[in-house]
């Protein structure tokens, strides 16, 4: 069996790929206590006791706020958690396994300028150009760019949006990522309804 490492272990969407994924890999979604994606020393000390086959990074976090209105430590914390423990556990795994398959979560917001998600929208467009740089290396990476998602990531927000996907929808272009559907350096963009694959940013 092959051994995938999900990040954002008790989130909405690692726990959805855990359930889909556990009867064909070795799954491992490991809480923030085991495995802190904004600190050095606890992505070095993991994965120097761990090597996978495939890592799949879905820690996400959005903080929704006007930038002169905005805590600087929350605002920080999106950063931290998207892009820079993306860009962590991407490091770790490769020095514990070079051929280690990346499957990055980036978001539409990657291509927006939301007033009020400055944070999460500069996060997922670093963790787009991050993985272009991996591809760019002559990494095995596919990069996942999703809509909106009914997960716990929308709570607190007050923005009207017709078009959420349900868990199910939100993972399948990722188990596709994990099967080998899509292509080494493609950026699966989807939303509600909507898949495209594109070569470029």
């Amino acid at each position: 069996m092959k051994k995938i490492l999900i990040t954002g272990g008790n989130g909405d969407l690692s726990q959805g790929l855990k359930a889909e994924l556990n009867s064909e890999f070795e799954v491992f979604s490991p809480s923030r206590e085991e495995l802190d994606v904004t600190n050095i020393e606890s992505v070095k000390t993991y994965f120097s006791a761990h090597s996978f086959d495939i890592v799949i990074n879905c820690a996400g976090k959005l903080y929704s706020s006007l930038v002169a209105e905005s805590d600087p430590v929350q605002w920080i914390e999106d950063i931290n958690v998207n892009l820079i423990g993306t860009y962590l556990v991407c490091k770790f795994a490769l020095v514990s396994n070079n051929n280690t398959k990346l499957i990055n979560i980036s978001s539409t917001a990657a291509y927006a300028n939301y007033k009020d998600w400055t944070s999460y929208c500069a996060s997922k467009a670093g963790v787009m150009k991050l993985s272009l740089g991996l591809i760019s290396e002559g990494r095995d990476i596919v990069i996942l760019c999703p809509g909106a998602i009914d997960t716990k990531l929308r709570d607190g927000l007050n923005i009207p949006n017709n078009n959420v996907m349900d868990i199910a929808e939100g993972i399948a272009p990722i188990i596709g990522a994990v099967k080998g559907q899509y292509k080494t350096g493609e950026i699966i963009f989807y939303r509600k309804g909507f898949l495209e694959v594109r070569q470029d940013y």
